[in-house]
């Protein structure tokens, strides 16, 4: 006699984890984001019902979230208390920037390289460099920081895309949470702003001329002056809870 199976209903089990999985990254993107911009600052408690509230979810995508940020470095994670955000460090600070340096003008380089046989991307770094040209005489606003923000991050989003390895690509990805929340302490200074628009222009313009070289050399000018101006600020905290672990 032949065993006949029953075909498995259309709402079992097995797209179950699929969805559960969307869930996560739809929750787990949303407090990244929140992090990157400030909207949950350094020290700060998540309690997990605030969590479910905040993102419409239900507790265990957001426990997902919260391991994945912990494995970012986002989020730390204590037996018996709730989540937090990561204070920033010091020497991790320094050790980020360490790192930028030596990924983010070995990308430029490349992808001035790539110019020389594909004049199509110049077309996207002229255009950059004229949208950060367009805010050197701007006086400082809340909208010109929004539309310096907004240029950072398609200068960012480009040079990842645009990036032919994939493990350089990767590796910029994977540090830009971290990069962001140390760049907002770098725009509280409204002078270096100003400075940082026409850094921006600088590598654009070497990346569109297909000059490697002098594109590295901008990248590494930028992110000195990044740096300086972030340990500054870190430097100066003086507030009882402070965002800033100096030991750290």
């Amino acid at each position: 006699m032949v065993e006949i199976t029953q075909p498995r209903s259309a709402d079992s089990s097995a797209g179950a984890v699929p969805e559960q999985l969307a869930k996560t990254e739809r929750v787990y993107r949303h407090l990244r984001e929140d992090i990157e911009n400030g909207t949950f600052t350094p020290g700060q408690a998540l309690p997990e019902a605030m969590l479910v509230e905040h993102t419409g979810a239900s507790r265990t995508p957001v426990r997902e979230a919260l391991r994945r940020l912990a494995v970012d470095q986002l989020v730390e994670i204590e037996p018996r208390r709730a989540p937090t955000v990561t204070r920033l460090s010091l020497r991790s600070a320094r050790a980020l920037f360490d790192y930028r340096r030596i990924l983010e003008p070995a990308a430029m380089k490349a992808i001035a390289a790539r110019q020389v046989k594909d004049p199509a991307l110049s077309v996207r770094f002229f255009d950059l460099e004229s949208a950060f040209a367009e805010l050197v005489e701007e006086p400082y606003s809340p909208e010109f920081a929004a539309r310096f923000a907004e240029l950072t991050r398609k200068f960012d989003d480009t040079v990842v895309s645009l990036t032919s390895n994939d493990y350089l690509a990767r590796a910029i990805t994977e540090l830009r949470p971290h990069a962001s929340r140390l760049r907002r302490i770098a725009h509280a200074d409204v002078g270096r702003l100003a400075e940082s628009v026409r850094e921006h222009i600088e590598m654009c313009r070497a990346i569109a001329q297909g000059d490697g070289d002098k594109a590295a050399a901008a990248c590494m000018n930028h992110l000195f002056h990044v740096d300086q101006a972030i340990f500054t600020a870190l430097l100066d905290s003086t507030r009882p809870d402070a965002m800033v672990d100096i030991d750290g």
